[in-house]
């Protein structure tokens, strides 16, 4: 195995550090799966590799590469030579997290995005995706027509293998202004959604900042929001190769060291759990180059949570090619939907409109920066787990 799959597979760079203490503490790695021996869960950041022109297969192999909710994985795929589609699957999503599916859309969005960029490397084109069919519990599905073209890779296609969502602390120091505006112009723009970037120590970027911390602790609180959240937390190496999906302590920002010893560690109850990710929220916004956040005329409509998917896709891709980090911030607008779901008058509708002086409602957020630390991918389910039998 060589050194990539290796970090891909065990988070980690130093676990010799673990087993110095004896017998007990060797055991006890052995026992989470904290030495790597089963690389599968990795396996999709390298299918791309081997994908030849003119086969429908490599879209899919990028589609589930994409950003989304918790690596919630929310979606089942199919392409044949004349039509990609994008299911969402209602059994998977965040419960009182995202109770009206609204981050769930947005990662299907992210999917489509992945095979418009590996598309025209394999000699496809894709039509402007549609929305065609929605129901309950957020279940809809997502139509794009396939045409050929000559191959030709787009200029974002070596950050699908690459990308990775950094939880890590970034360089507070503002990304310069030429490769920001480069990463915009890459990313192009999307109908119907406005971006606003904003320095970290910017009064809106602050303003941001304090409001996620704010709203990661009231989510804490919420002892249904942290439940759901909980369940899909990986504990160690053995819980990823099991689910395959979810947030796992070896992605979640700490150094190789604290990393190897919190997979050692038992399972920790929601209430631990959202202690530390309320410090590494805190963590996070100070150690953030630049925040952004796209804004909508409707929260709750379909076409729009995919287009904002499709540019947080693009830009993340691009900022994976400049160089630098992203990672989703949305527990602002999680909180707005929870006082949305719940009927009630909370801060949190107000403080989301104070980041949209020129309008809109606030649906997604982010930090962006220069990555300090490298940080492993997430894993991912097989593609025949989520592939449609027919498109």
């Amino acid at each position: 195995m060589d050194r990539r799959r290796f970090l891909r597979t065990a988070g980690l760079t130093g676990a010799g550090v673990v087993v110095a203490g004896g017998a007990a503490a060797a055991y006890r790695a052995s026992n989470v799966g904290l030495f790597p021996s089963d690389p599968s869960p990795f396996e999709a950041w390298d299918a791309l590799e081997g994908q030849k022109p003119g086969a429908a297969e490599g879209l899919l192999a990028a589609a589930i590469l994409a950003s989304n909710p918790h690596n919630t994985q929310p979606w089942r795929l199919g392409a044949d030579e004349t039509l990609f589609v994008v299911e969402a699957d209602p059994n998977r999503h965040l419960g009182a997290f995202d109770p009206f599916r609204r981050e769930m859309w947005i990662g299907l969005g992210g999917a489509v995005a992945c095979a418009e960029v590996a598309a025209p490397g394999l000699g496809f084109r894709l039509g402007e995706p549609q929305v065609v069919q929605t129901g309950p519990a957020g279940a809809g599905r997502i139509e794009a027509a396939i045409s050929r073209v000559d191959p030709t890779p787009h200029p974002l296609a070596s950050g699908l293998s690459a990308r990775r969502t950094n939880r890590a602390s970034y360089d507070p120091a503002p990304v310069p202004l030429e490769t920001l505006q480069q990463v915009l112009s890459l990313a192009g723009e999307a109908p119907g959604v406005r971006l606003a970037i904003h320095p970290r120590d910017s009064d809106a970027g602050q303003a941001f900042a304090a409001a996620t911390v704010s709203a990661t602790e009231a989510i804490n609180g919420d002892a249904e929001m942290s439940g759901d959240g909980h369940r899909w937390f990986r504990h160690n190496p053995r819980d990823v190769a099991r689910h395959r999906d979810g947030v796992a302590v070896a992605t979640s920002g700490l150094s190789p060291v604290m990393s190897a010893l919190g997979q050692m560690l038992p399972p920790m109850d929601a209430a631990t759990a959202g202690g530390y990710w309320l410090d590494s929220t805190r963590r996070q916004v100070e150690g953030a180059g630049g925040f952004g956040w796209m804004l909508v005329d409707d929260l709750d409509d379909r076409n729009a949570q995919l287009a904002v998917g499709r540019l947080w896709q693009r830009l993340h891709l691009a900022l994976t090619g400049a160089g630098l980090a992203g990672h989703p911030l949305n527990q602002l607008p999680e909180m707005v939907d929870r006082d949305r779901q719940l009927g009630r008058s909370g801060p949190w509708a107000a403080q989301a409109a104070a980041l949209a002086p020129e309008g809109g409602r606030l649906t997604f957020g982010f930090r962006f920066g220069g990555p300090l630390r490298e940080v492993p991918h997430s894993a991912r389910r097989q593609l025949d787990a989520v592939r449609l039998q027919a498109t």
